[in-house]
């Protein structure tokens, strides 16, 4: 259960910024919902919520690596059929570095970062190695059998 944990839990990290991290005076903008522009990399039809995240609280919860926040979690491998599709969030721990999340409520789907998904060890690695580089993380959750994506352009 562990890797399921680890593979699924990069997306919740980049949507908070913890009240203990350096860096961490402004919390994110709130999410604003725009139609898809063309180009944006979102999937069609798929709505995107943009909002803004100081950079610095961004790197503060990547450097504390994948094990703080798999600690924050707990979710579970979202099916259709046999198909794997993303991974359910369950809970968000209390106490964990995600505490002050508010874009991700149990039971939404993550179905990629940055669109790599995360069914695989390798993808999640390479989902952490493409977000800390990015200039903006884009999250694709299921909620309620709807679609949508997350975006957060990184701030100064």
């Amino acid at each position: 259960m562990m890797l399921v944990q680890l593979v699924s839990a990069l997306a919740p990290a980049l949507l908070v910024v913890p009240t203990d991290a350096p860096g961490a005076a402004s919390a994110p903008a709130p999410a604003t919902v725009a139609p898809q522009p063309p180009g944006s990399g979102a999937p069609p039809g798929v709505p995107v919520m943009s909002s803004t995240l100081p950079r610095a609280a961004f790197e503060a919860v990547m450097a504390g690596g994948p094990q703080r926040v798999v600690a924050a979690v707990d979710v579970q491998p979202a099916l259709v059929g046999r198909r794997f599709v993303g991974f359910r969030l369950v809970r968000i721990r209390p106490e964990g570095v995600l505490r002050d999340c508010t874009s991700l409520l149990p039971g939404d789907v993550i179905v990629s970062v940055n669109r790599e998904s995360l069914e695989r060890p390798e993808q999640f690695m390479r989902a952490w190695e493409v977000v800390q580089n990015a200039g903006a993380i884009e999250v694709e959750v299921e909620r309620q059998g709807r679609r949508f994506l997350h975006r957060w352009t990184l701030t100064p």
